[in-house]
């Protein structure tokens, strides 16, 4: 059984923050079990007190260990920071210690962390997360089958501090218009709250254990946007809103609450929902049913599914630092700004293995039919390669040519026609058996990164890539090895995705989204030149390859698709322009 992932978690509370993040974090320390460790710097002395508290509580076996402050040397596999607000400086602090991954984010950090949840929903098309699902709330079962109305039972809870006095403000209203009798109510008083004065008869919870388990004794919560709610609609308890800002307003609107207006309670809108409770009861019902049975460990076990792969900084040029260009469930992508190098985050905890399937059955779901079967295709168009490549060989520069991720060899065929030495690499025993066997052509089972110079041809011509320099992590580390390699006068050269095609300038988004989960990079023609120079390597050619006239955006793809006189003039436009989906350079090292 797989170790449980090293967990710091880092929680925001006290004044200003409340206690929510605080005890989401408890919750999920006990979910998460041993390993877990809980940072107290963001947190003021009456949080710290709060948590000492219920510390004491919890059993041993899930305790988290505290700490004050971050050692330079300490590394955790994953970092929780649950805030309102993560100012850049903070994450980038905890970057340097692990894998960071930022829960309902609303500051700054939301634009750079390696990893988005939102387990409440954000406004429609302000950012986008990775995971997004209220799942990730540990939610409470559901106790009431149906709603009560009109109620008899009324909760007032505004978190932890409640700066402006909400509270107050509802339960005074409420009593004032005779909408509910004093002993009808209950405020929930937070542990910063300081001195308040309720009505006589009213009840007052002070500091609940756990609010969640209270819930299903109320048959209506009152209370602003946020954690409170969704574990109300969970308990099957009906919900209305008292929000204190506009923006809470706003999204407790696009999650579908009712609310009763921001700081002066609108109450009429209570009395029409006395009327007619049914909206009430359509949304407790709705949540329930988008929820399912998703109601606990979601969290902890999507932060134990996570495996980090690839860098939050450039792997070329080690540039750190650049804002998220794109997130998906499992992946994040960033562009450089210094090389620009669109780059890849990889969450899927498991790495890609290259065997006999891949050549198979994923390559046949892929292209439509398995490796094998499209040798010669390949091989045809490896002919082409083979004599650009030749012209860019320094003139009595003898030595084989090291194909790189070869696969079953269908340009070390190619090469072999031509009368050129070859020399397979690659990590598939059976791809490097049957160039052995079949092809009668060395090759050597290894990755590029491990492969020891000494098993490697003592004259090296060219170092080639098709289709493999996108795989790799390190690519700055296999760029400098490629440069040792080669001889002044040699020959890298490699195919690779276009970041500059037409589908990444129509739609990136699209483009990343189909681009495969082990691209680590995506490279472009327009900043080649500069990049490669880093290694000692010119740029001579650059041939732009794959042209599909039908993805052009909008009319003239569909156009295209239908017509022959418009499938040639944009095939020319994107031969002319540079637009094709994919491209080869060809590179001579210089001088040393």
């Amino acid at each position: 059984m797989p170790e449980r992932p090293s967990c710091l978690l880092v929680p925001a509370a006290g004044a200003g923050e409340g206690m929510g993040h605080l005890l989401r974090c408890l919750v999920l320390a006990r979910e998460l079990g041993g390993r877990t460790s809980i940072l107290t710097a963001r947190m003021d002395q009456h949080a710290r007190a709060l948590l000492a508290e219920k510390l004491r509580t919890m059993p041993a076996r899930t305790r988290p260990a505290l700490i004050n402050r971050m050692k330079v040397a300490a590394r955790w596999d994953i970092i929780v920071v649950d805030a309102r607000k993560t100012t850049r400086a903070e994450l980038d602090l905890m970057m340097a210690h692990g894998l960071v991954v930022c829960l309902d984010e609303g500051g700054e950090a939301a634009a750079f962390a390696p990893f988005l949840v939102d387990s409440i929903p954000s406004l429609p098309g302000v950012r986008k997360p990775n995971r997004a699902s209220s799942a990730f709330l540990s939610l409470p079962r559901r106790s009431r089958s149906a709603i009560r109305f009109p109620p008899r039972r009324v909760l007032l809870s505004f978190g932890g501090e409640d700066r402006q006095r909400l509270s107050e403000a509802m339960l005074h209203a409420l009593v004032r218009k005779r909408i509910f009798e004093p002993r009808q109510l209950t405020v929930v008083e937070g542990p910063l709250f300081g001195a308040r004065q309720w009505p006589r008869e009213a009840s007052v919870m002070r500091q609940p254990a756990e609010l969640s388990r209270a819930l299903p004794e109320f048959d209506l919560l009152i209370t602003h946007f946020g954690i409170t709610a969704f574990e109300a609609l969970a308990s099957g308890v009906p919900v209305l809103l008292f929000n204190p800002s506009r923006y809470h307003a706003r999204l407790g609107a696009a999650s579908g609450f009712h609310d009763v207006g921001m700081r002066v309670p609108d109450l009429r809108v209570l009395q029409r929902l006395m009327a007619n409770p049914a909206p009430l009861s359509v949304q407790v019902d709705a949540f329930n049913r988008e929820i399912g049975t998703r109601r606990t460990r979601g969290l902890a076990r999507l932060l134990a599914s996570i495996g980090a792969q690839g860098s939050s900084s450039c792997p070329i040029c080690g540039q750190a630092g650049d804002p998220v260009l794109d997130r998906f469930p499992t992946r994040t992508y960033r562009r450089c700004s210094s090389c620009g190098t669109v780059f890849l985050e990889s969450f899927t905890g498991s790495r890609k293995r290259y065997d006999v399937t891949y050549f198979s059955s994923a390559y046949r779901a892929q292209y439509g039919r398995t490796y094998l079967e499209d040798f010669e295709s390949i091989k045809s168009a490896s002919r082409e390669r083979v004599r650009i490549m030749r012209e860019q060989i320094a003139e009595g520069l003898d030595g084989m040519v090291i194909d790189v991720g070869c696969a079953y060899g269908p340009f070390l065929d190619a090469l072999k026609d031509a009368g050129i030495p070859g020399y397979g690499l690659d990590v598939a025993a059976d791809a490097v058996a049957y160039v052995r066997k079949k092809l009668r052509i060395p090759a050597l089972r290894s990755s590029f990164e491990t492969a020891a110079r000494s098993a490697l041809p003592r004259r090296i011509a060219a170092v080639t890539m098709w289709y493999v320099l996108e795989h790799f992590e390190k690519t700055d580390e296999v760029l400098r090895k490629i440069s040792g390699l080669l001889p002044r006068g040699g020959v890298f050269a490699f195919s690779t995705p276009n970041g500059r095609g037409i589908s990444a300038r129509s739609d990136m988004g699209s483009f990343l989204q189909a681009s495969p989960a082990d691209h680590f990079t995506i490279l472009s023609p327009k900043k080649l030149g500069k990049l490669l120079s880093r290694y000692d390597l010119e740029l001579r050619r650059v041939r732009v390859t794959g042209h599909h006239p039908d993805r052009f955006p909008g009319l003239l793809g569909k156009a295209a698709k239908r017509f022959a006189a418009a499938h040639a003039t944009l095939l020319f436009a994107s031969r002319l322009l540079g637009l094709g989906d994919t491209f080869e350079a060809y590179a001579v090292k210089g001088e040393p």
